[in-house]
């Protein structure tokens, strides 16, 4: 089985003991690099959230599946076994959906930058209109 692969700086966010050395990493960082390692720890928070919630959600189906099994049990005659495995593959089958969406949702990519107001007004003086000549003629 692959290990997951976390950024060592957004591992460090999660251990309460290294947060002044991260705060001082992330000083050093240009405003890009920053909001890139934003993004980052924005996903491992996101993936972690869609982890625990997948944990509750197996237990909560683990639960009724079981009580169903115990039900089934006392109203039916003859073997049954199958009825306390069942509660164990839909765990299963709720994990794997909600681990596959987590990992998903960690390798989102960075959102492009956006350009500031003052960089699209420079762009757009930089640009010399075309001549009139050389215009498409409108209908």
């Amino acid at each position: 089985m692959s290990k997951p692969v976390e950024d060592p700086l957004v591992a460090q966010a999660f251990d309460a003991k290294k947060h002044e050395d991260l705060a001082r990493a992330i000083e050093k960082l240009s405003s890009e690099e920053a909001a890139f390692f934003l993004h980052k720890l924005e996903m491992a928070i996101r993936k972690r959230k869609i982890q625990i919630t997948g944990y509750l959600v197996a237990m909560a189906v683990w639960l009724v599946g079981m009580m169903f099994a115990l039900a089934y049990t006392g109203m039916h005659d003859g073997f049954v076994g199958w009825a306390y495995i069942a509660p164990f593959g839909l765990v299963g089958l709720v994990l794997y959906v909600f681990g596959k969406w987590a990992n998903s949702v960690a390798k989102r990519p960075p959102p492009l930058p956006r350009a500031s107001a003052s960089e699209k007004a420079s762009t757009a003086a930089a640009k010399p209109a075309a001549p009139v000549s050389e215009r498409a003629p409108e209908p």
